[in-house]
């Protein structure tokens, strides 16, 4: 038996797999590379779409041998088939009906959203989303769409965008009046992220091991967010960056180096140790 055979690592990327400007560090992908030749199994679980690492990791399939949590599990995605094995989308109306309050909370937040072709933004007078709209590859459908039109479009995901204080208050908020019906969740502290009721990355994560492994594996999770809580308590060892925040710090059993340092190469630096 191969030395890493029934571990599986599932990693975020934003302050995690990535660096902190969003580049691939060779100490991870060595690692990786290392870590799945000797039986492991590795994948990402992130809060970005498919579309939305092509440009920083143009051959995902390169890196991750099992399929990926998408869209902080909006989306189950084969990166060697290319195409979705899973998708949730969100529930128009409510949608709606929830960035509205968020725009007579604060008129001067932005909006975006993305669907599997691409990204919408509401408008782009906030200069978070104008600047996020700019940089968007040609490659995508790019739209500027009220959002009171979003209901012609499939959601996986919709995003306030707005100051850290702004965010600080608003957050709890929509948590309260809407977390019945949807999703609400950060994955950054200038952004709220809504997301299809009952969808996380852990569920996305649970139903990954249950379809591909018929044993027990021991399933290490690594995140940086307090989109990733759930997906951490799930692990049967849950790592973060030393650049994670205090919430996640608070529930991890390891706390490695930190992002831009190569957080996953020093987990499966650790592992090689132990089992050795």
């Amino acid at each position: 038996m191969k030395k890493f055979e029934n571990i599986v690592i599932a990693s975020d990327l934003d302050g995690t797999f990535f660096g902190t400007k969003q580049y691939l560090l060779d100490r991870n992908t060595e690692r990786v590379k290392y870590f799945c030749e000797n039986g492991g199994h590795f994948t990402f679980a992130t809060g970005r779409l498919p579309l939305f690492i092509k440009k920083p990791v143009p051959e995902p399939q390169k890196y991750i041998n099992m399929p990926a949590v998408m869209g902080n599990g909006t989306c189950i995605y084969d990166f060697s088939a290319n195409k979705a094995v899973e998708e949730h989308f969100l529930d128009s109306d409510e949608t709606v009906e929830i960035l509205r309050y968020a725009k007579e909370f604060d008129a001067s937040i932005g909006i975006r959203a993305t669907f599997p072709d691409g990204f919408a933004v509401a408008d782009i007078i906030n200069p978070i989303a104008r600047r996020e709209y700019e940089r968007l590859p040609d490659f995508m459908d790019k739209r500027i769409l009220p959002f009171e039109r979003w209901n012609e479009l499939d959601l996986y995901k919709a995003n306030i965008l707005a100051s850290d204080e702004c965010i600080d208050e608003l957050y709890p908020l929509l948590k309260e009046k809407y977390s019945d019906t949807v999703g609400v969740t950060r994955s950054a502290s200038f952004m709220i992220e809504l997301i299809p009721h009952g969808i996380t990355k852990a569920q996305g994560l649970k139903k990954l091991i249950d379809r591909h492994f018929d044993k027990n594996m021991t399933l290490i999770c690594v995140g940086d967010y307090d989109n990733d809580i759930e997906m951490l308590k799930l692990a049967d060892m849950a790592v973060c960056p030393s650049n994670a925040n205090d919430n996640v710090k608070a529930i991890c059993d390891r706390c490695l180096c930190s992002n831009d340092e190569g957080v996953i190469g020093d987990l499966v630096d650790m592992l090689d140790r132990q089992i050795d």
